[in-house]
């Protein structure tokens, strides 16, 4: 596979956040909050937005241990992306829908802003990983913020399901 530009991966992820913005900038807080309407789950769209700022938040997590020389951690733990995701849900439950708005803002925007400031070497280089392995920062970055098809498209994975919802409001 062919290396991601950081123009690349930041167009990727502007697109998905601004469809994601438009999406529930048309929801009301009482909509946004509503269990089980994203997934055929028990998510809400406020569960969404959390989702996307956690995974946003591990890539900053990534970013700073490449910088520092240390190896990342594994994004999945022992319990797989299933467990992660629940615990991350069950931590945003407690949190009003205007902190975790503004919380996954301040992240976007501050992964957005450590991905611009990386050096292309730094980019491209090979990063330790908890497992032994190694993987480049770009290819580690693109999975963590990624979906089954697209790179540093995690957006798009859940896109479909938001759309859903907003179509029923």
């Amino acid at each position: 596979m062919a290396t991601v530009s950081r123009a690349e991966a930041l167009a990727t992820l502007a697109e998905g956040q601004a469809e994601l913005d438009r999406l529930v900038g048309g929801m009301s807080n009482g909509a946004l909050a509503r269990r089980a309407t994203i997934g055929g789950g028990d998510w809400s769209a406020k569960d969404l937005i959390g989702h996307i700022a956690s995974w946003e938040a591990l890539a900053l997590e990534h970013i700073e241990n490449a910088r520092a020389g240390r190896p990342a951690g594994n994004p999945f733990g022992p319990g797989g992306v299933d467990q992660r995701n629940a615990e991350n849900i069950e931590r945003m439950a407690g949190r009003s829908l205007a902190e975790v708005r503004r919380s996954a803002a301040e992240t976007h925007r501050t992964l957005v802003a450590a991905i611009e400031a990386l050096g292309e070497a730094t980019w491209t280089s090979p990063v330790n990983l908890s497992t032994g392995k190694r993987a480049r920062l770009w290819r580690l970055l693109g999975g963590t913020l990624g979906s089954p098809t697209r790179l540093f498209g995690h957006a798009f994975a859940h896109l479909p399901d938001l759309r859903a919802y907003a179509a029923t409001l």
